[in-house]
């Protein structure tokens, strides 16, 4: 396959109906396929749901426990640092997508549904390609992508995982940039992806987007989940989906774990001086039931920590050529500005020791897989 959809989910994927529905509509059967991995929760009826598409003619792979702890045999250290109940199980998709020879990776969520009268492939293979197009920058450094959407009342929100410290002091700017794009960030219409504290104070309804795509200027940051996200596979060896989960002050940090994945590869892309690209395709992004109060609990640490992290972030300056090089020496280090910062609590510092350990891991896999 030249393109692979990539999810994990503990619900039966019939969303992945739509997608096939539209490749079909727009030609695009024999240039993708789905690779759907399960967690503990999945029901079996998910597998029946991939024959189903099978039979329709699409390459599709539904990866069971079994099939993942046999795949993940040959990489033990990896398997600790892809834990189950688990968003973070999507990497093992990513992983065999490369492997199995596709060129782009389109990640999405059991939530996110495919537009009917929009052709989804080709909005997202500008991955890969050269592009010169309006840019967006910021006083700041930070780019609101939302600032992209209209929403229903009308208000600035912003994406989750925005820095707090860098919100409301943002500016939106245009110029122009060109470059190889290696990210596309697919928008939604419905349920933006806001954090609790947006979702809990005034909900908001996307109901269109009121731009046309724009490039990320070089050096620009902005907020990047794997909702509707296409990269081109040479970047994969610097985008492992960050293990959450770690206690901090009788809490633990969650639902982050895509959010630090983006602002790492963006660090890595700026460093090699390629571009990310924001806007269509669409999806009609259907939140599934949150508890939001929950998610405010399992946000809190990542919010806090995401102001820590990302002043460190943009101080680190990189040299490696490669990104697996540089995603290895950002992995070095961030470890350290954190192991030696003498305000970081014990806690914090145990954290980023196994996180940053689990991202050279990622790299030591990426680099066996894609030899």
């Amino acid at each position: 396959m030249k393109v692979a959809v990539v999810l994990t989910t503990i619900n039966v994927p019939t969303l992945l109906e739509g997608y096939a529905d539209n490749f079909e509509k727009y030609g695009h059967k024999d240039e993708v396929g789905f690779i759907v991995i399960g967690d503990r929760k999945t029901p079996k009826e998910a597998g029946e749901e991939i024959k189903q598409i099978k039979d329709r003619g699409f390459e599709a792979d539904y990866l069971d426990i079994p099939a993942q702890e046999d795949w993940l045999s040959r990489f033990a250290n990896l398997k600790e640092m892809i834990p189950y109940n688990s968003d973070n199980r999507r990497n093992v998709g990513y992983l065999l997508a490369v492997e199995q020879g596709a060129e782009i990776i389109i990640s999405i969520d059991d939530d996110n549904y495919a537009l009917t009268n929009e052709d989804y492939l080709a909005a997202h293979k500008i991955v890969g390609t050269f592009q010169e197009m309006k840019a967006a920058r910021s006083d700041n450094g930070w780019y609101n992508i939302c600032r992209l959407l209209e929403t229903e009342p009308s208000r600035t929100i912003y994406p989750r995982g925005f820095p707090y410290y860098k919100r409301w002091a943002d500016t939106a700017d245009l110029t122009t940039a060109s470059g190889r794009v290696v990210i596309n960030v697919g928008l939604w219409l419905q349920h933006p992806d806001t954090d609790a504290v947006t979702n809990l104070n005034e909900p908001v309804k996307v109901t269109d987007m009121h731009s046309e795509r724009i490039m990320l200027d070089h050096g620009v940051y902005t907020a990047i989940n794997t909702q509707n996200t296409a990269l081109h596979r040479d970047v994969l060896p610097a985008y492992y989906y960050i293990l959450m989960g770690a206690p901090i002050e009788g809490n633990k940090i969650d639902r982050y774990g895509d959010i630090w994945s983006g602002f790492f590869i963006q660090k890595v892309i700026n460093h090699m001086n390629e571009r990310i690209t924001v806007g269509p395709p669409l999806t009609n992004h259907i939140r599934n039931k949150h508890n939001l109060f929950n998610d405010l609990r399992q946000e809190l640490w990542g919010m806090i920590l995401t102001d820590y992290l990302t002043p460190i972030l943009e101080s680190i300056q990189l040299t490696a050529p490669t990104y697996d090089g540089a995603y290895f020496e950002l992995a070095n280090k961030l470890e350290k500005a954190v192991i030696d910062d003498d305000k970081a609590s014990d806690e914090v510092k145990q954290y980023f020791r196994q996180m940053t350990e689990a991202m050279r891991i990622w790299v030591d896999v990426c680099r066996e897989i894609m030899k």
